[in-house]
């Protein structure tokens, strides 16, 4: 049987809470949830000078921040359309050009500046089309893109993927030569140094109660104890609590489910992936894989449910996805299974925003690696009134719906839809493909 923790720390490590201290009577910043988006945000507060204390209910980072596929780079999940119809012509150029430049930038920076030992490598991406109609309305978008924002990108075809990665399940796809791959477990442990090193005060184990109004700041109760507030920034994402119902109302936590290979070599690896390349495709069974940093193994990815399902469940639905993307590996074996719960907004746009005096910022919708440190950066510079944190993502409003008030009863619904949406794609493309 695997082991069910993630690949990532065999090299960096688990994650672990800083040493307990006594927790101050008040702060100037308290930041709920101590993952890339709360870290990041603790590291601009406190270089601003300001008295932060990041909380975390578990050990900072050992969520999904150090337990994904390891892949930066960004990018929309909208097409430019529907971005234009959810938020008005005037919002499109700064989501296209926050997703694909700002974020991407800003997190490079962030690893350059404080040195951080990640696996850094910008390999590019190659995003995997299911058909040819996806194909080609693909490279419709691209065209589009590029004339708004100086995105670096182009389009495969099905007949050079084989250069990209070694499956023939897809109808071409686009290549991303500035995204990259790194190791999460060691990127947001460096992000936390980093923040502890610049005097904010990071301590695990210690989930928030409650947080109320007390005059022009709030009084932020811990299992710990209660302590005042300034401000308080929610950076919880797809672990919101209960206590922070405003939010938790407008994320939608989807698991995704993750293994990697026994080591199979660097010439069976390299011949999956010539160039190196992360790898994610557009079907909604969205599976993403890439080599791990050392060459040596497949780290795969894919909901394989959008509920919690037993591990043995989740690992056969990965193993037959693995299987029919690249047939040529017959039965691997993995050594790791795990999983991580992202956070969606309905809209699936990022959000940063205060809501009734609290500020948040989530909702990133399987891009966390780029744009949680970027955002959260976002947010503390607004706490600070910071001109510099404008973001479009403060615009785009954070909707809701009546019928979601707690716990996400209906993604079982939404994955037999899911599931429903990719037998009639794969029906659609079958028909086509010629024979």
């Amino acid at each position: 049987m695997p082991e069910t923790t993630p690949y990532w720390w065999l090299s960096a490590g688990v994650p672990t809470s800083p040493p307990a201290v006594p927790l101050p009577g008040e702060a100037d910043v308290v930041v709920v949830g101590a993952g890339l988006t709360g870290l990041s945000a603790a590291r601009t507060l406190a270089m601003s000078g300001r008295s932060v204390l990041a909380l975390d209910a578990s050990a900072p980072g050992i969520r999904a921040s150090s337990c994904n596929g390891g892949m930066i780079g960004g990018g929309h999940q909208l097409d430019i359309d529907e971005i234009a119809a959810k938020f008005g012509g005037g919002m499109v150029e700064g989501i296209l050009r926050e997703t694909h430049l700002d974020a991407n930038a800003f997190i490079k920076a962030l690893i350059s500046d404080e040195q951080i030992d990640c696996d850094l490598a910008v390999t590019g991406r190659f995003r995997g089309l299911w058909s040819r109609r996806e194909y080609d309305a693909a490279g419709r978008e691209l065209d589009r893109l590029k004339k708004i924002v100086p995105v670096e990108a182009e389009m495969v075809p099905r007949e050079r993927q084989h250069a990209e990665v070694a499956t023939d399940i897809y109808a071409g796809g686009t290549v991303l030569p500035l995204h990259g791959g790194l190791n999460p477990a060691k990127y947001v442990a460096g992000v936390m140094e980093a923040a502890r090193s610049r005097g904010a005060v990071v301590q695990g184990d210690t989930p928030v109660l409650d947080v109320s109004r007390n005059g022009s700041g709030f009084v932020v109760e811990t299992s710990r104890g209660s302590l005042r507030a300034g401000h308080v920034l929610v950076a919880t994402n797809g672990y919101t609590p209960a206590a922070l119902g405003f939010a938790r109302r407008r994320i939608v936590p989807v698991p995704s489910f993750l293994v990697a290979t026994e080591p199979l070599g660097g010439g069976v690896v390299g011949g999956l992936f010539p160039n190196g390349r992360m790898v994610a495709e557009s079907r909604n069974r969205h599976c993403y894989y890439r080599p791990s940093p050392d060459g040596q193994r497949l780290v795969f990815g894919g909901r394989a449910a959008m509920t919690p399902v037993p591990e043995g469940l989740a690992t056969s639905q990965l193993r037959r996805l693995i299987n029919s993307i690249f047939p040529q590996l017959g039965e691997v074996a993995f050594s790791h299974s795990w999983n991580a719960r992202t956070g969606f907004a309905f809209d699936f746009t990022p959000h940063v925003g205060c809501y009734d005096g609290i500020w948040y910022a989530m909702g990133y919708s399987g891009s966390g690696n780029s744009m949680a440190p970027y955002l959260g950066h976002k947010a503390a510079l607004q706490i600070l009134g910071d001109p510099d944190g404008e973001t479009v993502f403060t615009r785009s409003g954070f909707p809701t719906r009546w019928w979601h008030r707690g716990p996400p009863w209906f993604l079982p619904f939404a994955d037999l839809l899911f599931r429903m949406k990719d037998a009639a794609n794969n029906v659609r493309r079958d028909r086509r493909r010629p024979h």
